[in-house]
């Protein structure tokens, strides 16, 4: 089996990249390594129209060979290295028969850890972390050449045409890249969690292996590198920490009123304890680095919400429109409807994880004066746990006519909440297509 320890290692070779998604998932693993002179040929299940938006995006690499539609046997035995999808799954026929042939097989995340020149920050959680890791590249920014990368929609992979060593890096890892890192055995110098709660339960065995996939995040530190927890998190470290054997030193951080009140006086922004909590994290990183208390909290208080993340759309009439589509799970909603004092209106509903909702219907039932459910699996879960409460909640054909519900609805100083609770695979291509749908909507109807 080859060991690719430097770029050039790649140079000419055969790359077989597994898995080139309709959002485009593969797609800076493939620009990457035709860049840099490899043998690049991407294969996926889907079909070339399906796959239409992301072959696009490559079209200035003529050279890329593309299998659409089917794998073929003998790519998986005639390729010097392939790049796996993280939607892959481990078991899958294919990666055996690679394993057989002894061709090494790497994601997107592994192969950056393995090559990066960057000292990196690495976020995962269940909620937060893009707003988290946000935050710490705004506050890094002021003082150091820092870049944020990962899952929240920069390549890992392509960002290391451009990395130098003096960067510091500032990684979005979801869990199916933390787990990855067992192909490289190499982890972030610093890692954060910023929670873990029951989600993607559709492609975990169990929430213990969700949990184990988070905390892998950590298992290659040394005991001169740095793991963040949330407090909430301090019973799973102990056993993890045991089970993984992490070496690392490591802190928690969790919520605190006298840090809200100074964050709030500078004019810090958000909804929720819950995006304080994210600010406390990044306000600990920024002091490691040695940034002063007036230049980190005025970097917060300057920071705009990311998309679909309690994200102000719009105000009419006293009305304030709220775009939460990245709350994909029952536990992000239920954090999102605790940010807010008053009673909202709250339209949800979508695809179902396997995850539990009545914990959910509870908050829902204290939290909401009008709900408005969208159509899917994970909605008729729901409303089961509602029935259960006697709570009388309205159903709709489409994010179009739930808008008009809650328009018709709302009055002077409502709040309309877009928080799905779910994933949304059967009305939208993903969350941010969801979200993107209700922006226009809202500006268009409202």
């Amino acid at each position: 089996m080859e060991k690719f320890k430097e770029i050039t290692d790649f140079k000419n070779k055969k790359v077989l990249i597994m898995g080139l998604g309709i959002n485009g998932g593969g797609v800076g693993s493939a620009e990457f390594f035709a860049t840099i002179g490899s043998k690049v040929t991407v294969t996926d299940l889907k079909t070339e129209k399906e796959l239409k938006k992301s072959i696009k995006k490559l079209e200035k690499f003529p050279q890329i060979k593309y299998v659409l539609g089917k794998h073929k046997e003998e790519d998986f035995k005639n390729n010097d290295l392939i790049i796996k999808n993280p939607a892959v799954p481990q078991n899958s026929p294919f990666l055996k028969i690679a394993k057989k042939h002894k061709i090494p097989i790497h994601t997107e995340a592994s192969l950056y850890f393995l090559l990066t020149p960057s000292y990196t920050i690495g976020v995962t959680g269940t909620k937060g972390k893009s707003t988290t890791s946000n935050f710490i590249y705004r506050i890094l920014k002021k003082k150091y050449s820092a870049r944020l990368i990962g899952n929240i929609g920069v390549s890992l992979l392509k960002s290391l045409l451009t990395l130098k060593a003096k960067d510091i890096v500032v990684a979005e890892l979801s869990s199916w890249q933390t787990e990855s890192l067992i192909f490289a055995k190499k982890s972030p110098q610093i890692a954060i969690i910023t929670n873990i709660k029951k989600d993607h339960l559709n492609t975990y065995k169990s929430f213990f292996d969700y949990k184990k996939a988070k905390f892998l995040i950590a298992k290659w530190q040394n005991k001169e590198d740095e793991l963040l927890l949330n407090i909430s998190l301090k019973k799973d470290y102990q056993k993890f920490a045991r089970l993984l054997k992490i070496k690392s030193r490591v802190s928690f951080y969790s919520y605190k009123k006298s840090f809200e009140r100074k964050l709030r006086k500078f004019g810090f922004n958000f909804y929720g304890k819950g995006m304080v909590e994210n600010a406390i994290c990044a306000y600990k990183i920024g002091k490691i680095f040695g940034l002063k208390d007036d230049v980190i909290f005025k970097t917060l208080s300057k920071i705009k919400p990311l998309f679909g993340r309690l994200q102000l759309i719009k105000i009419k009439d006293g009305v304030k429109w709220i775009n939460d589509t990245c709350s994909t799970n029952p536990f992000s909603t239920k954090i999102s409807l605790s940010s807010f004092k008053n009673k909202v209106i709250l339209i949800s509903g979508g695809t179902d994880k396997e995850l539990e909702f009545h914990e959910l219907a509870k908050v829902i039932r204290k939290k909401v004066k009008k709900l408005i459910l969208i159509p899917g699996s994970a909605t008729e879960k729901l409303k089961k746990e509602l029935k259960k409460l006697n709570y009388k909640f309205e159903e709709v054909k489409n994010l179009k006519e739930a808008i008009l519900v809650a328009k018709n609805y709302a009055r002077e100083n409502d709040i309309v909440l877009f928080s799905p609770a779910s994933a949304s695979f059967e009305l939208f291509k993903n969350e941010f297509h969801r979200g993107r749908q209700f922006v226009a909507l809202v500006r268009k109807l409202v």
